[in-house]
C-alpha cells in the first residue's frame, strides 16, 4: 500500500497557510480573533522551550515569557514553519507582538513559504487593521525601517497598506522624503501611480516633497498627468484632480515637462539621466 502521508501532510499544511492567511488578514480585533485561533494551539505546533513560550502567549503571560525568553532561539520554527511571533501574530496577541520586538526579534524575519505576506511584518502591513504594526512599532521597530530589501517602511506601507497605517508611520516619525535606493522614489512619489490619491493627498499635507524627479526624467508631476488623461470621469479621477491642483498650489508646474525634456535639462545641469530601453535620449 503507498504511503500517502507525505501527501496528506502537504494538504494540511496548505490548509493551516490558508487560516492563518485568513485571521491575519482580517480586520477583526484582537480580543475576537483568539477563540478563532485556538483551531491551533500552543502543543500542536512547539515542542522543547519554544513550547513553554507558545503557552506564555497563549495565556499572555507576558512576565512568564520573558522568563522562558533567556538563552531560546526565538525565530526556531515548529510545525508548518510556524514561529513564535507568526504564532502570536495567530493568536492575535499585541502584547506578545510587542514583547517579541522587544526581546530582539525584527518582524521582517521569519519567513514563510506560502503566505502572501511571507513575513510577519508583510502580514502586519497587509493587514485590514493596524493593530499588529502598532504593536511592532511599540516593542521598537522603527518606523523608518528598511532591514527587508531596503525599501523604506512607509513606502511599503504605500504599496501594500491602508491610509491608516501610512498615517500611523507618519505619526511615530517616519521621514516622509526618504528616497528607496533602487529607483529613488518617495512615498509620495509612490502614491501617485496607484489608486490611493487619498494616501497622496494626506503625504502633501504633511510637506512631503511635492514634485521628485527620478533619473529617468519620470517626475511626481508627469505621473498625475498622465493618471488624469488616462481615467475616465469620477470619484478617482476628481481625486487626482484635487492633488495636482494642491501641487500647483505648491510651485508645481502643469502641464509639466515631459521626461524626454526633462532628461534634456538633466544633461544640461551635468547631469547623466538614465535612458529607458526604446528611447535614444
Amino acid at each position: 500500500m503507498p504511503n500517502t502521508r507525505p501527501r496528506y501532510a502537504r494538504i494540511n499544511c496548505a490548509i493551516f497557510i490558508l487560516l492563518l492567511a485568513t485571521l491575519l488578514v482580517s480586520g477583526c480585533q484582537p480580543s475576537k480573533g483568539l477563540s478563532m485561533s485556538r483551531n491551533y494551539s500552543a502543543e500542536d505546533i512547539f515542542t522543547g522551550p519554544q513550547l513553554e513560550l507558545a503557552r506564555a502567549i497563549e495565556s499572555n503571560d507576558m512576565a512568564a515569557l520573558r522568563r522562558s525568553a533567556v538563552g531560546v532561539d526565538l525565530h526556531a520554527q515548529g510545525r508548518q514553519q510556524m514561529t513564535l511571533m507568526w504564532f502570536a501574530m495567530m493568536q492575535k496577541n499585541t502584547d506578545a507582538i510587542r514583547t517579541l520586538v522587544e526581546l530582539g526579534v525584527h518582524p521582517s524575519d521569519d519567513e514563510m513559504d506560502g503566505m502572501p505576506a511571507r513575513t510577519p511584518l508583510g502580514a502586519a502591513l497587509m493587514s485590514e487593521d493596524t493593530f499588529y504594526l502598532e504593536a511592532m512599532l511599540d516593542g521598537g521597530l522603527s518606523p523608518n525601517d528598511a532591514k527587508d530589501s531596503d525599501t523604506p517602511l512607509l513606502e511599503k506601507a504605500v504599496i501594500s497598506s491602508t491610509l491608516d497605517h501610512v498615517k500611523l508611520l507618519v505619526e511615530r516619525g517616519a521621514d516622509i522624503d526618504t528616497k528607496s535606493a533602487l529607483v529613488g522614489r518617495t512615498a509620495f512619489d509612490l502614491s501617485t501611480s496607484g489608486t490611493k490619491p487619498e494616501v497622496a493627498i494626506y503625504l502633501l499635507e504633511h510637506s512631503s516633497e511635492p514634485n521628485v524627479r527620478t533619473g529617468t526624467g519620470v517626475t511626481t508631476a508627469w505621473r498625475v498627468h498622465l493618471r488624469i488623461q488616462d481615467l475616465q470621469p469620477g470619484p478617482l479621477r476628481n481625486d487626482f484632480i484635487k492633488l495636482r491642483d494642491m501641487m500647483i498650489e505648491r510651485g508645481v508646474e502643469f502641464p509639466p515637462p515631459s521626461p524626454v525634456e526633462m532628461r534634456e535639462q538633466m544633461r544640461a545641469e551635468g547631469l547623466t539621466p538614465r535612458v529607458p530601453p526604446g528611447h535614444d535620449r
